[in-house]
């Protein structure tokens, strides 16, 4: 991961000769620990727990009920008539049924939810890091991976290199 970094930083020394010549200012930050330990995704977390617990307790109750048909059926299989037998299957696969169906619902809007936070908390790490590199003069900040987070305008030499290959 560091190795990546140092890529990085010497392509851009070799790339660029005034920076090579200049001071740069290097920041790096841990964004899995960054999320981790800032309070509004730990609230974030702790709400979406909340929100979707009733449905997650349906969930277990459908469960429960489904395991109980399930247990009385293996138990009594042999001592029921052959209607008794086909209506407990028949209990036992519509109750599969309607907790597979509420399992795929609640999972499809419990990743929405987590998405759609997630990408509201981002964009607040985001400005926090643009606003702290701007106030503290950073030129470049990455994420540990290497990824770029924040780079003053002189650091982006796309257009360089575009114009270099036509």
């Amino acid at each position: 991961m560091m190795n990546k970094i140092y890529t990085y930083l010497f392509i851009i020394f070799m790339i660029l000769p005034n920076l090579a010549q200049a001071e740069i200012k290097v920041g790096i930050v841990k964004l899995d620990l960054l999320f981790k330990e800032i309070p509004m995704y730990k609230e974030s977390q702790n709400n979406i727990k909340n929100e979707f617990k009733p449905k997650a307790d349906e969930l277990k109750e459908i469960e429960t009920s489904w395991n109980k048909l399930n247990d009385d059926y293996l138990k009594n299989e042999r001592v029921m008539s052959k209607d008794e037998r086909k209506n407990k299957i028949s209990q036992i696969n519509n109750i599969e049924k309607e907790f597979r169906e509420k399992q795929q619902a609640l999972q499809k809007e419990l990743q929405t939810k987590q998405n759609s936070e997630l990408n509201r908390i981002r964009v607040i790490v985001e400005n926090a890091i643009n606003e702290y590199a701007k106030d503290n003069d950073y030129d470049l900040i990455l994420r540990a991976d290497g990824t770029t987070l924040y780079a003053k305008k002189y650091v982006d030499i796309t257009q360089e290199i575009i114009n270099k290959l036509n």
